[in-house]
């Protein structure tokens, strides 16, 4: 996801920066369906397909607000 997304695609402008945020990605985020929502479906999750790449800031905010209880929440 990272080589497809080198710069961060975010654009939740709350997250402080303009339309899209265009900062170095450093994580592979599932996207639009989780991780959990894939396997369910029988879908690949490593596939690049399902997912984007975020910088540090934008993937810890996503998934704040995503998972508000933490990573083991669901």
């Amino acid at each position: 996801m990272l080589t497809k997304n080198p710069l961060c695609v975010c654009t939740d402008q709350t997250h402080g920066h303009g339309a899209q945020c265009l900062r170095p990605s450093r994580h592979a985020d599932h996207h639009p369906r989780g991780r959990d929502e894939l396997v369910a479906a029988g879908l690949n999750p490593d596939d690049p397909k399902h997912g984007r790449g975020l910088c540090t800031s934008c993937h810890s905010k996503h998934t704040a607000a995503a998972q508000p209880g933490g990573w083991n929440a669901q």
